[in-house]
């Protein structure tokens, strides 16, 4: 075996080597792409979610279903930055219930890696608490009056709300290279035709 056979052998290798590198990072990269992908498609079906339950909930503010028992009291009987209990004929049958939007502390999913995850719970009246979402990291609701002036919250008179701002934001419960993957939404108004106005 002569000396250039030994060069070309080890050259040989080193490209075999970089090419080798080369497709492994390349599949490292693609692997990355599809996870992200496949995280950012799931949390924004769970966006797409919430933001209907909300949405639903928030546009029937007032509503009852018997127009003989709707009243003049306040719509929102709880006004906070991450909570909120408003007044509506939930089942239709003319009486009006509370739902009541609040999020957990971060220790209720202390068993997940991520740090800001929530729970948003959504009760109606003294029923049992049904959990809207326990990717939550963010959920604020901010209030104005007639005149689109900002209210501070807590509302020591939640009937003043005449119109709410809603966000929320959500992540992924696992980061990919410490990275979580996260969807927001906003609503900028919210107002209910049966909301009282003051």
């Amino acid at each position: 075996m002569g000396f250039t056979t030994i060069i070309d052998i080890l050259g040989a290798a080193i490209i075999g080597g970089l090419l080798l590198i080369n497709l492994l990072k390349l599949n490292e990269n693609v692997y990355q792409v599809d996870s992200a992908t496949g995280h950012d498609v799931s949390l924004q079906v769970e966006v797409i979610n919430i933001a209907n339950i909300v949405d639903s909930d928030f546009n029937k503010i007032g509503y009852c279903a018997n127009p003989l028992n709707m009243n003049d009291d306040p719509k929102v009987i709880l006004a906070d930055t991450s909570s909120i209990k408003i007044v509506f004929d939930v089942d239709k049958d003319g009486v009006y219930d509370t739902i009541y939007y609040y999020v957990s502390n971060t220790s209720y999913l202390s068993n997940t890696p991520n740090p800001r995850d929530r729970i948003l719970y959504r009760k109606v009246n003294s029923d049992y608490p049904f959990i809207v979402s326990n990717n939550i990291t963010e959920f604020k609701l901010h209030y104005l009056d007639a005149f689109y002036d900002t209210l501070s919250t807590p509302l020591a008179s939640p009937g003043l709300a005449t119109y709410i701002k809603i966000s929320f934001r959500v992540e992924d419960p696992f980061a990919y290279d410490e990275k979580y993957t996260e969807a927001f939404w906003r609503r900028l108004t919210v107002t209910s035709k049966n909301l009282k106005r003051n």
